[in-house]
């Protein structure tokens, strides 16, 4: 199911995510949630760059997050967020009045005119993020969920139940 949005020149645009993306899973009483697209423009982005490590004795940090005051174009925003509080994950690319592009993992950003966001629930997921050893980092755990049925589809045994009976019953009274 898709979810629309916008935000405002303003407002800070990583809160607004978490925030839209709790309501939309308390909705929808889905499990998981994700970003099918968006489009706008941000004055400020804080995001941390690739090469964040920790794993294999890196102790260098590595976690470069930089913060840039400048006017961007979003050329990409994706992530996915969890309904279970266990967090969220979002990757941002953006463009530079020259047309260089940057990106990385969205700390945060402030919009410049617009943001106009498009979120996905999915019935059949449920999105965690758990502790991996080998990364260092809670990642990405996606569990099936049973499937579930629309309410037309339940009536559908209590209805050849009743003619089932109907029709025993019909051929009792033709003896």
């Amino acid at each position: 199911t898709a979810h629309a949005f916008r935000l405002h020149p303003g407002e800070k645009l990583m809160p607004a995510l978490k925030q839209a993306a709790e309501i939309i899973l308390a909705r929808s009483k889905c499990e998981s949630a994700f970003i099918v697209t968006a489009v706008g423009s941000l004055q400020r982005a804080t995001i941390r760059l690739a090469n964040a490590s920790r794993k294999d004795g890196d102790n260098t940090g590595g976690n470069d997050i930089k913060t840039y005051n400048q006017r961007f174009e979003i050329v990409s925003l994706v992530g996915t967020f969890s309904a279970d509080g266990s967090g969220c994950h979002v990757h941002i690319s953006l463009s530079d009045a020259e047309g260089n592009t940057i990106g990385g993992h969205l700390m945060d950003g402030t919009i410049f005119t617009t943001c106009e966001i498009v979120m996905g629930t999915a019935d059949s997921v449920k999105f965690t993020r758990t502790m991996d050893d080998s990364t260092g980092y809670n990642e990405l755990e996606v569990i099936q969920l049973p499937k579930q049925q629309s309410d037309a589809w339940k009536a559908i045994p209590a209805a050849l139940m009743i003619l089932a009976a109907g029709f025993i019953a019909g051929r009792l009274k033709a003896r």
